[in-house]
């Protein structure tokens, strides 16, 4: 698992080749904020309701105990695929079905306003929105949402796909957001990652190492901070 204390009222693009593991990293941040009382909003563009859910209980996140209360799903992919799932009914009441891109932004201020400030979003990922939407689009969303994520509702992590996108719409999105966090395998296809930029904070040039793996119950977690 990871601990990272990103700034406050921040928009953070997290960068990666696809099997990387982002939502896993997107799961393990989201665990450490409901563990220090924040509410977490998680936008799911790539997976279902259901498998996050199922990812997140497997990472030791309560979601029984924080749904609707702390935690709040905003189910974006289901309306790609054309139908909502049946397999969350005991869950419905508490995930936010939206149709459309601005339903997204829409929803996650909808919850901020019934829940307090600040929130902390995750979104996985933009790559599936400009696979679904005009890229002018996703330029527009991501530089609306981040305006208002830094100045009214907290801190936002939102992933995209490394080698997917072409040079000019990457340099568009990591020179929006405040800060850019880089993951990749290295010639032996370990994991590091590194902290590109952090608008306003001095940030460290090396990659670091990482791994994801079960963690047994009676290991004692091992944290990797950035401060």
């Amino acid at each position: 698992m990871i601990r990272a204390a990103f700034p406050d009222k921040s928009s953070i693009v997290m960068v990666g080749s696809p099997g990387i593991g982002l939502p896993e990293l997107n799961v393990s941040l989201a665990k450490n904020y409901l563990d220090e009382g924040d509410t977490v909003i998680m936008v799911t563009v790539d997976m279902l309701p259901k498998d996050l859910i199922s990812m997140m209980e497997s990472m030791g996140v309560d979601v029984a105990g924080n749904l609707g209360k702390k935690l709040f799903i905003v189910d974006y992919h289901s309306s790609l695929l054309g139908s909502y799932e049946e397999g969350v009914a005991k869950h419905a009441g508490d995930i936010r079905k939206v149709s459309d891109i601005e339903g997204i932004m829409f929803n996650v201020t909808t919850i901020a306003a019934e829940r307090g400030r600040p929130v902390r979003i995750f979104l996985h990922s933009l790559s599936t929105l400009f696979l679904y939407n005009q890229t002018n689009v996703v330029l527009k969303f991501f530089q609306i949402s981040s305006s208002k994520i830094r100045s009214e509702l907290g801190t936002a992590i939102f992933t995209i796909h490394d080698g997917v996108h072409d040079e000019k719409t990457m340099n568009h999105i990591m020179s929006i957001a405040d800060g850019v966090v880089e993951l990749k395998f290295d010639e032996n296809l370990n994991r590091r990652m590194r902290i590109r930029h952090m608008r306003g904070h001095p940030s460290p040039s090396q990659w670091i190492p990482f791994e994801i793996r079960q963690i047994q119950p009676s290991e004692t977690l091992s944290f990797l901070e950035w401060l």
